[in-house]
């Protein structure tokens, strides 16, 4: 484990280990012990040589490395790759030196990079892009979202073949498959919960088996008539992919799996070393995997304008939901409580609704594990804590949605450099306080006629203790001059808006982060949140703008916060002190 270093001077490696293993707040222990006792409580165990759809489906996601957290479930929702080989460009072939793929199962993106150079010496570089039913080439990463750079090239004719290449891959085969059981599938399904016991046939998805080889038929996401085949080798793993689409037939051949993550960041996470694609027996592509990142990337797809312009799709792939918990049922229609000005008072002690996520990071150890040899250097696999390490990192809801900021192409890498190096580069690993939006919403709120005092106590696992901001309400303007000094809460003032209140914010300063994932922004961000009462219930929303360094605003998901009007709901007690990572000491890539 990296050397850790007590604020105050004192070693507590180990307080981290139990602060970063806790759920961040009591709205989050309630939502784990609502998951624990509902459905999916009990984890799945196929018995020993079944082979029914769900032993089948169960097997290939856990051998590949797919299923996380305690919950075991599939979330590995982005990833990126990069491999070299061979491939055809325009019907020509092209020597690759680097093929890049960034994928998006969540919004069922693609963008593919490929640089490379004919047998005559001419260059024969590309950029292929699908993004739902949109496909488009560019000559730079993002091109045409900002306006000026770069050139953005509909491909309407090629959408249903990118699609069948993004469903017909190592991972996206399992997760077509899923989703013809499920319409519209779940973004994070568990294949023991969501499928049926002792079936050969679940929805538009089935399994037989070829001696010792299972064999499942799959309809292909957003690509009508289009069937999906795939055989799986003794380890659950598919060794060969057949996609029939009309008179087309392509055929996806896999081998040499195995993790190939950076070696600072090995996850267990299988991927195919060796593809090769033909479409109608002729070879298309044959790539030689180098090195991957399997953990929750941060890979964007926007439109154009212009592609969005010049095709009309006729076809969607499906939504790839996340679930999320259901908020309480109001019993009785509460009346909202009111200052003397008529305006609603927030006063009072709340509890969001939590995000989405999907467990702890405890995973019983996998079937690739050995006893004694882990998947980090410092640990190895005998219970579940010792995969707490390799999990964290894709369990982070700001790394898999239900939203996420649109950064400039111009910063997409550096995003993901800040996330691959998180454990020197986050704020929070020098306790920093977290600022917003990363501290969510207030603990506790005071209100009078004039004024509103939010106080934040989430840590996000790391930094952050009792912060508190207080908030003038009379309608003023930002002052210029308090405008210039940065703040880690920034600049705030208040305004009504009938009976909602509108909080504007500048003047942030530009070390903290929006939450995990490398989500950082500039000192220009500007913030706008909203708080609307209703009996005991207040609708949070925000938006953030940064024009520095996002294409557009940021529209957070609304959430709903309840009161809690407990005893000591509102007693807060003081955190342990913060730990600062030994940045100079860093030896791996274990994102928290």
């Amino acid at each position: 484990m990296t050397v850790l270093r007590n604020i105050f001077g004192t070693s507590a490696a180990l307080a981290v280990v139990l602060t970063l293993s806790a759920p961040p707040n009591a709205d989050a222990q309630a939502q784990a012990k609502g998951q624990a006792k509902g459905k999916g409580a009990q984890l799945y165990t196929p018995a020993a040589g079944a082979k029914d759809l769900k032993a089948v489906l169960f097997n290939w996601s856990w051998y590949m490395g797919m299923l996380r957290s305690d919950q075991e479930r599939d979330l590995m929702m982005s990833l990126e790759y990069q491999g070299k080989g061979t491939v055809q460009v325009d019907g020509q072939p092209c020597n690759v030196t680097k093929y890049r793929t960034s994928i998006s199962y969540q919004t069922s993106g693609e963008r593919i990079q490929i640089t490379g150079t004919r047998p005559n010496g001419q260059s024969c570089n590309a950029i292929e892009v699908l993004s739902g039913a949109y496909a488009w080439n560019e000559d730079t990463p993002g091109a045409e979202l900002l306006a000026g750079k770069g050139k953005a090239t509909p491909m309407p004719a090629t959408v249903e073949e990118r699609m069948i290449r993004l469903w017909a891959g190592p991972q996206g085969a399992w997760k077509a498959a899923m989703a013809g059981i499920k319409d519209p599938p779940s973004m994070t399904p568990r294949p023991g919960t969501e499928v049926p016991a002792n079936v050969s046939t679940a929805g538009k998805t089935s399994v037989v088996w070829e001696g010792s080889k299972p064999v499942l038929t799959f309809p292909i996401p957003g690509v009508p008539n289009a069937t999906g085949t795939a055989t799986l080798d003794a380890k659950f793993m598919a060794e060969k992919v057949v996609v029939k689409h009309g008179a087309n037939t392509y055929e996806f051949t896999y081998s040499d799996y195995r993790d190939w993550n950076n070696p600072l960041n090995p996850a267990e996470a299988f991927y195919a070393g060796k593809m090769t694609e033909k479409k109608n027996g002729t070879v298309v592509r044959d790539i030689t995997t180098t090195e991957t990142e399997t953990g929750q990337m941060y890979v964007v797809m926007p439109v154009p304008a212009s592609v969005k312009a010049a095709i009309r799709p006729t076809n969607q792939p499906p939504n790839w939901t996340l679930e999320t918990a259901a908020p309480p049922a109001q019993s009785a229609a509460a009346v909202t409580p009111r200052l003397p000005n008529g305006k609603p008072d927030l006063t009072g002690v709340w509890g969001a609704a939590p995000l989405p996520v999907a467990g702890s990071g405890t995973r019983r150890c996998g079937p690739t594990q050995v006893k004694g040899g882990g998947v980090t250097p410092d640990t190895g696999c005998t219970t579940g804590q010792d995969n707490f390490w390799v999990d964290y990192e894709w369990i982070s809801p700001s790394r898999f949605g239900p939203s996420r900021p649109v950064y400039k192409p111009e910063f997409w890498d550096k995003v993901q450099y800040l996330d691959q190096w998180t454990n020197k580069e986050d704020p929070i690993m020098t306790c920093q306080p977290m600022g917003l939006p990363r501290s969510g919403t207030p603990r506790r709120i005071f209100q009078t006629v004039n004024d509103v005092t939010m106080l934040y106590t989430t840590s996000d696992y790391g930094g952050g203790n009792r912060e508190f901001r207080v908030i003038p309400t009379d309608n003023r303007k930002h002052n210029p001059q308090k405008a210039l000094e940065a703040t880690y809460y920034g600049y705030t003032v208040g305004r009504w808006e009938g009976d909602t209140l509108v909080l504007d914010s500048i003047a942030f300063v530009d070390s903290t982060w929006f939450g995990r994932g490398g989500l950082f922004h500039s000192s220009n961000m500007h913030m706008v949140e909203k708080f609307t009462r209703k009996g005991d219930e207040i609708i949070y929303e925000a938006t953030i703008e940064d024009p520095d360094v996002l294409v557009e605003p940021w529209v957070m998901p609304a959430r709903k916060l309840r009161l809690n009007a407990g005893t000591d709901a509102g007693i807060v007690a003081e955190r342990a002190s913060c730990e600062i990572y030994e940045s100079e000491a860093i030896m791996n890539q274990a994102r928290h």
